[in-house]
């Protein structure tokens, strides 16, 4: 891959990234006045404006913002196949635009886990952002410690998560292959 080809494929990632964590915010409730919060908003709203009139938000799932970041892969994929000179089905276009949903789904979790235990390590004292990543992890760790026994002070659901999002991707990899490769770039 070139430079130019990573450097619009990470653009467009991060992008996609952002609209991913602003329909979580949503779903999850997350405090509209938290900085975070207002600084997704004002990174995505001028894109969501246009593309709420087609798909609106539905039982507090941004639709629009699921959408821009459909959008973003398929975009991904035709930058991609433009500076190869190559070409791609319609069909693979459509896939490579869900797979980057599901991959950018899959990195915000990572990184909201990854960051939720790195500030428990350190910093003993809520905050705002530690409440903010408990908003955003609770409703996924929940069902998992439930079915786990209790361990004491060591919760070993975000390793659990960690460990399905890792096989995931290998089998998203073994069923979807190049698609998937270039959902993930």
């Amino acid at each position: 891959m070139n430079t130019i080809q990573f450097l619009l494929s990470t653009v467009i990632s991060i992008y996609g990234f952002i609209f991913v964590l602003r329909a979580w915010f949503q779903i999850a409730k997350v405090d509209f006045y938290h900085p975070l919060s207002q600084a997704l908003v004002k990174v995505t709203q001028p894109v969501l404006n246009v593309l709420g009139k087609f798909a609106p938000t539905v039982k507090g799932v941004n639709l629009a913002a699921l959408l821009a970041c459909f959008i973003l892969g398929v975009g991904k994929l035709a930058v991609i196949q433009f500076l190869d000179m190559a070409e791609a089905s319609l069909v693979a276009y459509v896939l490579v635009g869900v797979l980057n949903v599901v991959h950018a789904v899959g990195e915000a979790i990572f990184y909201v886990l990854l960051i939720s235990a790195i500030m428990s390590w350190f910093n003993r004292s809520p905050n705002a952002m530690q409440y903010m990543l408990y908003q955003l992890s609770e409703p996924l760790l929940r069902p998992i410690r439930k079915l786990l026994p209790n361990t004491g002070m060591i919760d070993f659901s975000p390793m659990v998560v960690v460990f399905v999002l890792f096989f995931a991707n290998k089998v998203l990899y073994d069923v979807f292959g190049q698609l998937w490769a270039i959902a993930t770039l």
